[in-house]
Protein backbone atom coordinates (compact mmCIF):
# COMPACT_ATOMS: atom_id res chain seq x y z
CA UNK A 1 0.00 0.00 0.00
CA UNK A 2 1.25 3.44 -0.92
CA UNK A 3 0.20 6.30 1.35
CA UNK A 4 -0.12 9.71 -0.26
CA UNK A 5 -1.22 12.90 1.49
CA UNK A 6 -2.68 15.18 -1.15
CA UNK A 7 -3.51 18.87 -1.07
CA UNK A 8 -4.72 18.60 -4.68
CA UNK A 9 -3.27 20.28 -6.96
CA UNK A 10 -1.66 17.13 -8.25
CA UNK A 11 1.00 18.61 -10.51
CA UNK A 12 1.54 22.26 -9.58
CA UNK A 13 4.95 23.60 -10.68
CA UNK A 14 4.58 27.32 -10.02
CA UNK A 15 7.39 28.41 -7.75
CA UNK A 16 7.68 31.29 -5.30
CA UNK A 17 10.68 32.47 -3.37
CA UNK A 18 9.62 34.03 -0.05
CA UNK A 19 12.15 36.28 1.63
CA UNK A 20 13.44 35.51 5.12
CA UNK A 21 15.97 38.22 5.86
CA UNK A 22 18.62 37.95 3.18
CA UNK A 23 17.96 34.26 2.53
CA UNK A 24 15.85 33.14 -0.43
CA UNK A 25 14.11 29.79 -0.10
CA UNK A 26 12.70 27.89 -3.05
CA UNK A 27 9.16 26.68 -2.22
CA UNK A 28 7.05 24.63 -4.59
CA UNK A 29 3.57 25.53 -3.44
CA UNK A 30 1.95 22.13 -3.98
CA UNK A 31 4.52 20.49 -1.68
CA UNK A 32 4.74 23.01 1.16
CA UNK A 33 2.43 22.49 4.16
CA UNK A 34 2.94 26.16 5.05
CA UNK A 35 1.92 27.53 1.65
CA UNK A 36 -1.57 27.96 0.26
CA UNK A 37 -1.76 26.13 -3.08
CA UNK A 38 -2.15 28.60 -5.94
CA UNK A 39 -4.60 26.39 -7.79
CA UNK A 40 -6.03 23.13 -6.58
CA UNK A 41 -8.95 20.75 -6.66
CA UNK A 42 -9.26 20.36 -2.89
CA UNK A 43 -12.26 22.67 -2.48
CA UNK A 44 -14.19 20.98 -5.29
CA UNK A 45 -13.37 17.60 -3.70
CA UNK A 46 -14.66 18.82 -0.33
CA UNK A 47 -17.89 20.03 -1.96
CA UNK A 48 -18.21 16.67 -3.68
CA UNK A 49 -17.73 14.71 -0.45
CA UNK A 50 -20.03 17.02 1.54
CA UNK A 51 -22.82 16.48 -1.00
CA UNK A 52 -22.84 12.70 -0.46
CA UNK A 53 -25.18 10.68 1.74
CA UNK A 54 -22.29 8.99 3.57
CA UNK A 55 -23.62 8.16 7.06
CA UNK A 56 -21.77 10.76 9.17
CA UNK A 57 -21.98 13.46 6.53
CA UNK A 58 -25.74 12.95 6.20
CA UNK A 59 -26.03 12.99 10.01
CA UNK A 60 -23.80 15.98 10.80
CA UNK A 61 -24.18 18.11 7.62
CA UNK A 62 -20.64 19.57 7.77
CA UNK A 63 -19.59 22.60 5.78
CA UNK A 64 -17.34 21.62 2.85
CA UNK A 65 -14.55 23.94 4.05
CA UNK A 66 -14.44 22.12 7.42
CA UNK A 67 -13.65 18.75 5.87
CA UNK A 68 -10.14 17.35 5.64
CA UNK A 69 -9.09 14.28 3.72
CA UNK A 70 -6.28 11.81 3.18
CA UNK A 71 -6.04 9.75 0.01
CA UNK A 72 -4.51 6.28 -0.25
CA UNK A 73 -3.75 4.17 -3.32
CA UNK A 74 -3.83 0.40 -2.86
CA UNK A 75 -1.58 -1.74 -5.05
CA UNK A 76 -4.16 -4.55 -5.19
CA UNK A 77 -6.94 -2.23 -6.37
CA UNK A 78 -5.19 0.10 -8.76
CA UNK A 79 -7.13 2.98 -10.21
CA UNK A 80 -9.27 3.48 -7.09
CA UNK A 81 -8.71 6.13 -4.46
CA UNK A 82 -9.44 5.47 -0.79
CA UNK A 83 -10.38 8.71 0.96
CA UNK A 84 -10.40 9.20 4.73
CA UNK A 85 -12.73 12.04 5.76
CA UNK A 86 -12.48 14.08 8.95
CA UNK A 87 -14.20 17.20 10.25
CA UNK A 88 -11.69 19.46 11.97
CA UNK A 89 -14.37 21.57 13.65
CA UNK A 90 -15.48 18.70 15.86
CA UNK A 91 -13.45 18.83 19.09
CA UNK A 92 -11.77 15.65 20.26
CA UNK A 93 -12.02 14.94 23.99
CA UNK A 94 -10.94 12.02 26.19
CA UNK A 95 -14.41 10.53 26.17
CA UNK A 96 -14.71 10.89 22.40
CA UNK A 97 -11.23 10.58 20.83
CA UNK A 98 -12.74 9.66 17.48
CA UNK A 99 -14.84 12.79 17.18
CA UNK A 100 -14.71 14.20 13.69
CA UNK A 101 -13.57 10.96 12.02
CA UNK A 102 -16.18 10.14 9.39
CA UNK A 103 -14.50 7.02 8.03
CA UNK A 104 -13.43 6.02 4.53
CA UNK A 105 -15.01 6.15 1.09
CA UNK A 106 -13.77 4.80 -2.24
CA UNK A 107 -13.66 7.00 -5.35
CA UNK A 108 -13.45 5.69 -8.91
CA UNK A 109 -11.92 8.42 -11.14
CA UNK A 110 -13.04 6.62 -14.30
CA UNK A 111 -16.76 6.57 -13.45
CA UNK A 112 -16.90 9.42 -10.94
CA UNK A 113 -18.71 7.11 -8.49
CA UNK A 114 -18.31 7.23 -4.72
CA UNK A 115 -18.69 4.07 -2.61
CA UNK A 116 -18.84 3.30 1.11
CA UNK A 117 -17.29 0.01 2.21
CA UNK A 118 -17.38 0.75 5.95
CA UNK A 119 -20.22 -1.64 6.81
CA UNK A 120 -19.37 -4.52 4.48
CA UNK A 121 -16.33 -4.43 2.11
CA UNK A 122 -17.83 -7.31 0.14
CA UNK A 123 -21.05 -5.40 -0.46
CA UNK A 124 -20.09 -1.73 -0.85
CA UNK A 125 -22.81 0.89 -0.85
CA UNK A 126 -22.92 3.28 -3.76
CA UNK A 127 -23.37 6.78 -2.40
CA UNK A 128 -25.55 9.43 -3.96
CA UNK A 129 -23.85 12.77 -4.64
CA UNK A 130 -24.79 16.12 -6.08
CA UNK A 131 -24.28 15.86 -9.83
CA UNK A 132 -23.04 19.44 -10.17
CA UNK A 133 -20.43 18.97 -7.42
CA UNK A 134 -19.34 15.67 -8.95
CA UNK A 135 -18.88 17.21 -12.40
CA UNK A 136 -16.99 20.19 -10.97
CA UNK A 137 -14.51 17.87 -9.30
CA UNK A 138 -14.06 15.69 -12.39
CA UNK A 139 -13.56 18.76 -14.58
CA UNK A 140 -10.92 20.11 -12.22
CA UNK A 141 -9.04 16.81 -12.30
CA UNK A 142 -9.28 16.65 -16.08
CA UNK A 143 -7.75 20.12 -16.38
CA UNK A 144 -4.95 19.15 -14.01
CA UNK A 145 -4.22 16.10 -16.13
CA UNK A 146 -4.16 18.27 -19.27
CA UNK A 147 -1.73 20.67 -17.60
CA UNK A 148 0.41 17.81 -16.37
CA UNK A 149 0.66 16.38 -19.88
CA UNK A 150 1.70 19.79 -21.23
CA UNK A 151 4.58 19.75 -18.74
CA UNK A 152 5.48 16.18 -19.64
CA UNK A 153 5.70 17.10 -23.33
CA UNK A 154 8.47 19.65 -22.77
CA UNK A 155 11.90 18.70 -24.08
CA UNK A 156 13.65 21.34 -21.91
CA UNK A 157 11.91 21.86 -18.59
CA UNK A 158 12.80 25.26 -17.03
CA UNK A 159 10.69 24.42 -13.96
CA UNK A 160 13.23 21.83 -12.79
CA UNK A 161 15.70 22.25 -9.98
CA UNK A 162 18.55 23.89 -11.86
CA UNK A 163 21.56 25.18 -9.98
CA UNK A 164 22.55 27.89 -10.36
CA UNK A 165 19.16 29.37 -11.14
CA UNK A 166 19.03 30.08 -14.91
CA UNK A 167 17.78 33.63 -14.26
CA UNK A 168 21.06 34.38 -12.56
CA UNK A 169 23.17 33.33 -15.54
CA UNK A 170 24.14 36.28 -17.73
CA UNK A 171 22.35 36.24 -21.07
CA UNK A 172 19.81 33.54 -20.17
CA UNK A 173 16.97 35.98 -19.55
CA UNK A 174 15.80 39.40 -20.70
CA UNK A 175 13.63 42.18 -19.34
CA UNK A 176 9.99 42.19 -20.42
CA UNK A 177 6.85 44.10 -19.41
CA UNK A 178 3.23 43.01 -19.19
CA UNK A 179 1.32 44.40 -22.16
CA UNK A 180 -1.59 46.74 -21.48
CA UNK A 181 -4.84 44.89 -20.84
CA UNK A 182 -8.10 45.60 -19.03
CA UNK A 183 -7.72 42.28 -17.23
CA UNK A 184 -5.09 41.09 -14.79
CA UNK A 185 -2.52 38.72 -16.27
CA UNK A 186 -2.32 35.39 -14.41
CA UNK A 187 0.66 33.10 -14.17
CA UNK A 188 0.24 29.54 -15.47
CA UNK A 189 1.73 26.43 -13.90
CA UNK A 190 1.94 24.73 -17.27
CA UNK A 191 2.32 26.06 -20.85
CA UNK A 192 -1.41 25.68 -21.48
CA UNK A 193 -4.17 28.31 -21.51
CA UNK A 194 -6.32 26.24 -19.11
CA UNK A 195 -3.69 26.16 -16.37
CA UNK A 196 -3.94 29.61 -14.77
CA UNK A 197 -3.22 30.03 -11.06
CA UNK A 198 -4.20 32.64 -8.48
CA UNK A 199 -1.05 34.72 -8.95
CA UNK A 200 -1.51 37.84 -11.05
CA UNK A 201 0.43 40.64 -12.72
CA UNK A 202 -0.87 43.99 -13.95
CA UNK A 203 -0.02 46.38 -16.78
CA UNK A 204 3.67 47.27 -17.12
CA UNK A 205 4.84 44.93 -14.36
CA UNK A 206 8.45 44.03 -15.11
CA UNK A 207 9.41 40.37 -15.48
CA UNK A 208 12.45 38.46 -16.68
CA UNK A 209 11.75 36.00 -19.48
CA UNK A 210 14.01 32.96 -19.82
CA UNK A 211 15.50 32.90 -23.31
CA UNK A 212 15.37 29.11 -23.70
CA UNK A 213 12.26 28.57 -21.54
CA UNK A 214 9.69 28.74 -24.32
CA UNK A 215 6.95 26.23 -25.07
CA UNK A 216 3.59 26.31 -26.84
CA UNK A 217 3.45 30.14 -26.96
CA UNK A 218 4.44 30.55 -23.29
CA UNK A 219 7.69 31.64 -21.70
CA UNK A 220 8.97 30.76 -18.22
CA UNK A 221 9.22 34.08 -16.36
CA UNK A 222 10.31 35.58 -13.05
CA UNK A 223 8.62 38.49 -11.26
CA UNK A 224 10.13 40.28 -8.24
CA UNK A 225 7.64 42.31 -6.22
CA UNK A 226 9.25 45.77 -5.89
CA UNK A 227 7.87 46.23 -2.35
CA UNK A 228 8.05 42.81 -0.69
CA UNK A 229 10.94 41.50 -2.84
CA UNK A 230 9.08 38.19 -3.05
CA UNK A 231 9.91 36.33 -6.26
CA UNK A 232 7.37 34.38 -8.30
CA UNK A 233 8.17 32.16 -11.27
CA UNK A 234 5.76 30.58 -13.72
CA UNK A 235 4.58 30.48 -17.31
CA UNK A 236 3.28 33.63 -19.05
CA UNK A 237 1.82 33.96 -22.59
CA UNK A 238 4.65 35.29 -24.71
CA UNK A 239 2.31 37.53 -26.71
CA UNK A 240 1.38 39.37 -23.50
CA UNK A 241 4.96 40.46 -22.88
CA UNK A 242 6.72 43.36 -24.61
CA UNK A 243 10.18 44.87 -24.48
CA UNK A 244 10.96 48.24 -22.90
CA UNK A 245 11.47 49.66 -26.38
CA UNK A 246 7.99 48.53 -27.42
CA UNK A 247 6.41 50.06 -24.30
CA UNK A 248 8.14 53.39 -24.87
CA UNK A 249 7.41 53.50 -28.59
CA UNK A 250 3.73 52.80 -27.91
CA UNK A 251 3.57 55.52 -25.21
CA UNK A 252 5.15 58.08 -27.56
CA UNK A 253 2.74 57.16 -30.33
CA UNK A 254 -0.32 57.44 -28.08
CA UNK A 255 0.82 60.81 -26.71
CA UNK A 256 0.48 62.37 -30.16
CA UNK A 257 3.64 64.43 -29.64
CA UNK A 258 5.90 64.49 -32.68
CA UNK A 259 8.28 67.32 -33.66
CA UNK A 260 6.38 70.20 -31.98
CA UNK A 261 7.22 73.71 -33.15
CA UNK A 262 8.90 76.30 -30.89
CA UNK A 263 5.70 78.35 -30.74
CA UNK A 264 3.93 75.50 -28.92
CA UNK A 265 6.11 75.82 -25.79
CA UNK A 266 5.62 78.00 -22.72
CA UNK A 267 8.04 78.76 -19.89
CA UNK A 268 7.58 76.94 -16.59
CA UNK A 269 9.67 76.44 -13.47
CA UNK A 270 10.70 73.20 -11.77
CA UNK A 271 8.96 72.96 -8.39
CA UNK A 272 10.69 72.33 -5.09
CA UNK A 273 8.97 69.00 -4.34
CA UNK A 274 12.13 67.04 -5.05
CA UNK A 275 15.74 67.98 -5.70
CA UNK A 276 16.08 66.20 -9.02
CA UNK A 277 13.46 65.88 -11.76
CA UNK A 278 14.52 63.11 -14.12
CA UNK A 279 13.87 62.90 -17.85
CA UNK A 280 11.96 60.04 -19.50
CA UNK A 281 12.21 58.93 -23.12
CA UNK A 282 8.44 58.45 -23.26
CA UNK A 283 5.46 59.23 -21.02
CA UNK A 284 5.62 55.98 -19.05
CA UNK A 285 7.31 54.96 -15.81
CA UNK A 286 9.06 52.17 -17.72
CA UNK A 287 11.04 54.70 -19.79
CA UNK A 288 13.48 56.65 -17.55
CA UNK A 289 16.42 58.04 -19.49
CA UNK A 290 19.04 57.53 -16.82
CA UNK A 291 20.44 58.77 -13.54
CA UNK A 292 22.51 61.53 -15.18
CA UNK A 293 19.75 63.32 -17.08
CA UNK A 294 17.76 65.60 -14.80
CA UNK A 295 16.83 69.18 -13.95
CA UNK A 296 16.59 70.65 -10.47
CA UNK A 297 14.30 72.84 -8.40
CA UNK A 298 14.17 76.40 -9.75
CA UNK A 299 15.29 75.53 -13.29
CA UNK A 300 13.31 77.23 -16.05
CA UNK A 301 12.14 74.93 -18.84
CA UNK A 302 10.03 75.18 -21.96
CA UNK A 303 6.93 73.02 -21.60
CA UNK A 304 4.71 71.89 -24.45
CA UNK A 305 1.48 73.84 -24.01
CA UNK A 306 -0.81 70.82 -24.02
CA UNK A 307 -2.55 68.86 -21.26
CA UNK A 308 -0.27 66.36 -19.53
CA UNK A 309 -0.35 62.86 -20.98
CA UNK A 310 -0.42 59.97 -18.46
CA UNK A 311 0.95 62.39 -15.86
CA UNK A 312 3.90 63.54 -17.99
CA UNK A 313 4.71 66.75 -19.87
CA UNK A 314 7.05 67.14 -22.83
CA UNK A 315 9.77 69.71 -22.09
CA UNK A 316 12.82 71.38 -23.61
CA UNK A 317 15.62 72.51 -21.31
CA UNK A 318 18.56 74.73 -22.34
CA UNK A 319 21.52 74.66 -19.95
CA UNK A 320 22.35 78.29 -19.04
CA UNK A 321 26.14 77.73 -19.25
CA UNK A 322 26.77 75.11 -21.92
CA UNK A 323 23.64 75.96 -23.98
CA UNK A 324 23.14 72.23 -24.46
CA UNK A 325 19.49 71.41 -25.17
CA UNK A 326 17.76 68.41 -23.58
CA UNK A 327 14.26 67.34 -24.61
CA UNK A 328 12.07 64.63 -23.12
CA UNK A 329 9.26 63.88 -20.71
CA UNK A 330 9.10 64.79 -17.01
CA UNK A 331 6.49 64.36 -14.28
CA UNK A 332 3.92 67.12 -14.87
CA UNK A 333 3.19 67.47 -11.15
CA UNK A 334 6.74 68.70 -10.56
CA UNK A 335 6.27 71.83 -12.69
CA UNK A 336 4.68 75.13 -11.72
Amino acid sequence: MKLVALTISFFTTLVVYPVFGAEITNVTLSQSPLAQPVRNCSLSLKKFLASSNQYWIAKEHPRPEDLRFLIEHHDDRKGLEFIQITNERERKIDSAPGAGHYGWVVYDPKTGELWDESRDPDQPEKLSVDSTAAQEYRSCRALDEQCYQANQNMSDDPTGGFYPNPFEIAGDSSERYVKYSQKRQPFYWSPNKHCAVQAFLVNNDKVYALSWGRNNGFVWSRYINPKTKQTTEGWLPEDMLVTKEQVCNDARLKSGVENPSASEFVMREVANKQQRLYFYDAPDKVCPRGENTFIVAGDNVQVLNRPAYAGYSFVRYTHPVTQNVTVGWVSASELR
